[in-house]
């Protein structure tokens, strides 16, 4: 019996694709690297599927990561006449992230650790290609747009202040909100970076986990409903939490971004929760998707959803600690 990291199972025969079942995957993915490059407005979209997509390659096709590699010499090669390879390359940081999903899910890893692979080799990424840049350039992409956003705030309150319309009282409130933004934003960076990575990640790993049934079968983890962060998890949470407390400066602003990050990452969890029990409840599918956009998409929804994916921790909500997991990469 040969292994799934031996032979990628799907609707063709061991996975093979033929001669222009190949051609077209290799050009679809140049096409998806190319077009952030010609209207980011409108393409911009694409870039956050990168990984997405490389995870559905490997699943779909024995040769899925040749078809990669060529559509992104292809990219490559269509970027240098069109003066777009750095955006190419920047969007192709992204590759990386979606191999490690695709050899986390063969491996039959959990969803959590597959996950934390993925952002990790994703920040690192960016990370290195920020590093490349300044070299290349002398200059520190991160110090020149913090240096352009004071530009603007100082240019746009300058507007106010010369117009007569706006009030005292508002113009008070728009030099605080300014002041705020100029002294908080920076502190935050590195918990912005990493949440972005997060949600790339976790929404390629929701997506690719229902795709790649779909289209071959397997999954690369349990359905989501099951997803269930490690307990001990939960005392990072709580130390970034007191750490912001603390009076020293540089101390809270690391316990500022660790708060940030692990919020999310139990923002997650509680989705989890909340979709185990619609789900369970036989919840018809539009109102779940309402429920979804609600939840996700207002400030009083994501707080409960972080209450409720961190209760998860201590009252055990789904009762899944009683229940044997399900076994990885087998067909239904």
């Amino acid at each position: 019996m040969r292994l799934l990291s031996e032979v990628i199972v799907s609707p063709d025969v061991d996975g093979k694709a033929t001669g222009s079942t190949s051609v077209a995957s290799i050009v679809l993915f140049a096409v998806a690297l190319l077009l952030p490059a010609v209207h980011v407005g409108l393409f911009g979209w694409i870039y956050f599927m990168t990984p997405l997509m490389v995870l559905f390659y490997m699943y779909r096709w024995r040769h899925g990561l040749r078809f990669i590699g060529a559509g992104l010499i292809l990219a490559l090669t269509v970027s240098i006449f069109i003066s777009s390879i750095e955006i190419v390359i920047f969007t192709a940081a992204l590759i990386p992230a979606g191999y490690s999903l695709a050899q986390s899910g063969f491996r039959s890893d959990s969803a959590p650790l597959s996950g934390f692979k993925a952002v990790i080799i994703l920040v690192s990424c960016w990370l290195l290609l920020l590093s490349m840049q300044t070299a290349l350039s002398g200059v520190n992409p991160i110090t020149e747009f913090l240096g352009s956003l004071d530009n603007d705030i100082e240019r746009t309150l300058g507007y106010y202040r010369q117009s007569e319309s706006v009030a005292p009282e508002t113009l008070a409130i728009l030099e605080e909100s300014f002041f705020q933004m100029k002294t908080i934003l920076p502190n935050i960076l590195p918990s912005i970076m990493v949440s972005l990575a997060l949600l790339i990640i976790w929404s390629s790993m929701l997506l690719g986990n229902r795709l790649v049934h779909k289209f071959t079968g397997y999954r690369p983890w349990p359905d989501q409903q099951t997803w269930r962060l490690p307990d001990k998890l939960i005392w990072l949470f709580i130390g970034g939490a007191i750490i912001t407390l603390l009076p020293v400066a540089p101390i809270r602003i690391f316990g500022s971004n660790v708060l940030i990050c692990m919020g999310l990452i139990y923002l997650f969890q509680g989705f989890a929760v909340l979709s185990f029990f619609l789900h369970k409840w036989n919840v018809p599918q539009v109102v779940r998707f309402l429920l979804y956009a609600m939840m996700l998409f207002q400030s009083f929804g994501t707080v409960l959803l972080l209450i409720i994916g961190i209760g998860e921790v201590w009252f055990d909500l789904r009762r899944l600690k009683k229940k044997p997991e399900d076994h990885q990469n087998t067909p239904n």
